[in-house]
């Protein structure tokens, strides 16, 4: 399903007019502790071919030089730097939100880069009518670290089937990294009320209840010069709070259909270290080590594809770690997000259950 998605996804045309339309678009970057990253971000946005934005950083709270920094940059017009109006990055996103003049609202992380026509992709999207969110891809910077290297495979699983599955009709999740939106489809979904207290989401629960008021509304951005690219986390440490803050709003889904489906992926997983298990044992029969190597060449078939939008290099030996790697890594994750706190940007979240105490 995963593959027919993605090829579907791929195939897809944006343009339904005549004669194109350049909408103002907002560029917000919501940035906590980001001074190392800050200013090559603006500059990268200030070489966009596209003619008609605005740049607007939101400072959230930072403990370091990021919001003077970001200062420096706004002699130029397209450039503004605003503090949050309260804390974590929905807030800052909902700051920049009521301060945009543009119609489209883009979002996009502080330690990202991005092509120079990355805007040019972002407007033809929204050339039809019937677009209200679109989403594109994010690729992790790689290098020759195993670590990165293994990030990099692993998150392009993520967005490939993020943009299959919203092709298919059931969107199921996209990345705040690169995401657009029209700014009166923000308002007539309520914004981010009704989930303001949850640490993470900002892009995925706005993407379900965009899909919830226009099924045909949502589009991903299949040209290769729509790609963000992000830093790898340097740390394990780093890596597993990243993704326990992911993981930990699966249970705020009002959706039945996305609960178990998170649900379905966990057994799924539990199922895959089952049958290595049974394999090793010597406990398996013929269909059951068929099962496992149809499995792989699945895996193999979409991934190869994901990977070459995105521009990654493929690396067999990452290829076949994360075979052995993954299924434990997701049952881990899937178990402890319920209820370990994490920390994240300086910042400790005591509890994903309720409101989250910022320190």
């Amino acid at each position: 399903m995963l593959i027919i998605g993605w090829r579907r996804a791929m195939q897809y045309s944006f343009f339904t007019k005549a004669h194109k339309t350049n909408h103002f678009i907002s560029i917000l970057v919501p940035a906590r502790n980001e001074e190392t990253n800050i200013a090559s971000l603006l500059q990268n946005l200030k070489l966009q071919s596209y003619p008609s934005y605005e740049v607007i950083v939101i400072d959230d709270h930072s403990d370091d030089n990021t919001f003077t920094m970001a200062e420096d940059f706004v002699f130029d017009e397209k450039i503004k730097v605003l503090h949050s109006n309260g804390n974590g990055k929905k807030q800052a996103l909902s700051t920049g939100i009521a301060a945009a003049s543009g119609k489209i609202i883009v979002t996009i992380d502080a330690d990202c880069a991005v092509d120079v026509g990355w805007l040019e992709v972002i407007n033809n999207a929204f050339q039809n009518d019937n677009i209200k969110l679109a989403f594109g891809g994010v690729r992790i910077k790689g290098n020759d670290a195993l670590f990165s290297s293994l990030q990099q495979l692993e998150f392009s699983s993520l967005i490939g089937s993020g943009a299959a599955t919203a092709k298919l009709g059931f969107p199921t999740m996209c990345n705040g990294a690169n995401l657009a939106f029209r700014k009166e489809i923000f308002e007539e979904a309520g914004g981010y009320d009704d989930h303001i207290h949850i640490p993470s989401g900002d892009d995925e629960f706005l993407l379900r209840k965009v899909a919830t008021m226009y099924p045909e509304g949502i589009c991903f951005l299949n040209s290769k010069a729509s790609v963000v690219t992000t830093q790898a986390t340097e740390t394990i440490k780093d890596l597993l709070h990243q993704r326990i803050r992911w993981a930990g709003k699966w249970k705020y889904n009002q959706s039945l259909n996305s609960k178990l489906l998170a649900i379905f992926i966990f057994v799924f997983q539990l199922s895959v270290i089952a049958t290595f298990i049974l394999i090793v044992a010597g406990f398996a029969n013929a269909f059951l080590i068929l099962i496992w190597i149809v499995k792989i060449l699945l895996e193999l078939l979409f991934l190869k594809q994901v990977n070459n939008f995105l521009g990654n290099k493929w690396k067999w030996l990452n290829f076949i770690l994360l075979q052995l790697i993954y299924p434990v890594y997701v049952v881990y994750i899937g178990l402890i997000s319920n209820f370990k706190s994490f920390e994240w940007k300086g910042r400790k979240l005591k509890s994903i259950h309720s409101k989250p105490v910022y320190h």
